[in-house]
């Protein structure tokens, strides 16, 4: 008597029912992430990307304008991340159990822990800004910070940007594994590959976002298939 699921003709092995469930909650997870992340780049709560150009990362008027939003927006988009990191790696490891599977292991364990740092680092800047801009702190001083803040931009944004470059690399691993297996629509992929490399062109605050949002637009249609597959 066996306990292993049957194989299918291409040779990937068939979920059990049990699996199955598994497959279709990290599905459910990745189509909730990427719509949350969708929100709040259309609604834009952090204002501006926080930023004012490339001298400065932080200014104190803008997080003071942005405040009471801006924390728990922050919050929710760095755990939104980081579920998609992991779940993304999870489908496509899912997807490609055959050809393809070397390089979805490897984008795998590269997107999950370039969330789990951009979650770390986004919690850890959301934060600054929020007791920066205390009403019992005066102003001068939580102008000291933000000057303080920009003159040391690894401490600021180092685990950030390493959990979104992480991430993005793992990304580009994972696509290679989905074209090697067929697991989906190759233009698909195309597309979401070129969108990704795009995000490094310079591109200015809001044209990012609905770059982005495209993104996550593709994402969802990813687990809908993940789902389907299941």
């Amino acid at each position: 008597m066996t306990t292993t699921s049957p194989t299918r003709l291409d040779g990937s092995v068939a979920p059990s029912e049990t699996g199955s469930g598994r497959v279709r909650l990290t599905a459910a997870a990745l189509a909730a992430s990427s719509a949350t992340v969708v929100v709040l780049l259309a609604t834009n709560p952090w204002g501006d990307r926080l930023d004012s150009g490339a001298d400065k990362i932080l200014t104190y008027d803008k997080l003071l304008d942005v405040r009471d939003a801006a924390w728990p927006s922050m919050l929710l988009d760095s755990f939104a991340f980081a579920v998609i990191g992991l779940t993304l790696g999870l489908g496509v490891l899912h997807l490609a159990r055959a050809k393809g599977r070397i390089a979805a292991l490897i984008g795998a364990a590269l997107t999950t822990a370039g969330g789990i740092l951009f979650a770390m680092g986004a919690t850890a800047f959301a934060t600054l800004g929020w007791f920066i801009t205390a009403d019992g702190l005066p102003r001068g001083a939580g102008q000291s910070l933000v000057d303080y803040a920009n003159d040391h931009p690894g401490h600021l944004i180092g685990l950030n940007t390493a959990g979104f470059l992480l991430t993005t690399i793992g990304a580009l691993v994972l696509s290679a594994a989905l074209i090697r297996a067929r697991a989906v629509p190759v233009p698909a992929v195309i597309i979401y590959i070129v969108l990704t490399l795009v995000q490094f062109a310079g591109l200015p605050g809001r044209t990012m976002d609905f770059l982005q949002i495209a993104m996550m637009v593709l994402l969802i249609g990813f687990a809908a298939v993940i789902w389907r597959r299941a």
